[in-house]
């Protein structure tokens, strides 16, 4: 009874919960309309349309049902292997969730094709005019789905990871889809990418280099500061007590940008063992306040 009970509820499966309650309808729906199939005659008065409907409801339900259950122990596995959340998602749980929406989509043309006996070679033919035309109309929306599958399984740029596409703002990967690619970006804007323009610009992944490196810039008033090197020095022994084993400090380097009449900026490039958006946003907090109580001590001291 418990490994009933168990299978029922999908308790041995790393799949989100939202996706349980979505297989369990599927489930039950399927059920009422076998029921609905067997006790048609009953239920509905004599009509070729409704049942052609509800055979072809009933069979692009049930190989959804079919696909969903192969993607429950594919994607649980894979989740179980990277020791991946049920609630996350990567690639690879994007992508097979894809696969199973598009092979249910197939099925349904192909249960049309069949139910009401339409011959594909003739349909086609019929149509071939119209579908060159569509093709054409529609070659971007096809190069997005194609790009946008081939990166779904593709490991150079994954969920989560903190890249920068072309001259476009930096930021971490959201979502990928058929159309686009979703990133967040440093100032917490949402950039909605075609796939066609990811594949046909440079993409840079800082998640994936080596040594990973954390670029920020910041500005001190000229009064505020003596000596450049003396800064810098207290800076990035700062920082290495606010994020041990995380920065290489002797790699880190401090350059002048700009200067003015009142203030210098400076870039600073920090080597880490890990880059993402969200230990940026971190350590240029922490910068920030340390500028700022660098000014406190320094006024104070000539006080």
């Amino acid at each position: 009874m418990k490994k009933i009970y168990s299978l029922i509820t999908l308790k041995y499966f790393s799949i989100s919960s939202q996706r349980k309650r979505l297989f369990r309808s599927s489930v039950f729906l399927f059920a009422l309309l076998l029921c609905a199939h067997v006790y048609k005659a009953i239920i509905f008065p004599p009509s070729e349309i409704l049942t052609n409907t509800l055979t072809i409801a009933t069979l692009v339900l049930f190989f959804n049902i079919v696909f969903s259950t192969i993607r429950l122990f594919v994607v649980s596995s894979h989740r179980k292997r990277r020791n991946i959340t049920s609630e996350e998602y990567d690639n690879f749980t994007v992508g097979t969730n894809a696969l199973v929406n598009t092979a249910t989509v197939i099925v349904a043309i192909i249960a049309v094709f069949i139910v009401f006996n339409i011959e594909f070679r003739s349909f086609l033919s019929s149509i071939a005019l119209v579908a060159v035309a569509l093709t054409i109309i529609f070659q971007d929306f096809i190069k997005n789905f194609l790009f946008g599958l081939a990166m779904m399984f593709s490991s150079d740029y994954e969920i989560g990871e903190y890249v920068q596409v072309g001259d476009m703002q930096r930021g971490v990967i959201v979502t990928i889809t058929f159309s686009n690619v979703q990133i967040k970006t440093e100032t917490g804007d949402l950039l909605f990418i075609p796939n066609t323009v990811i594949r046909s610009h440079e993409v840079t992944n800082f998640s994936k280099l080596k040594p990973k490196r954390i670029n920020t810039e910041l500005a001190l008033l000229r009064t505020q500061i003596t000596s450049v090197d003396d800064f810098e020095k207290a800076l990035l022994i700062y920082l290495n007590n606010e994020f041990p084993k995380t920065i290489e400090v002797e790699k880190s380097s401090l350059q002048i940008k700009e200067t003015n009449k009142d203030e210098v900026i400076f870039t600073l490039e920090l080597p880490t063992k890990k880059a993402s958006l969200k230990l940026k946003e971190q350590m240029s907090r922490t910068i920030q306040k340390f500028a700022i109580e660098y000014q406190s001590d320094s006024q104070s001291s000539q006080n």
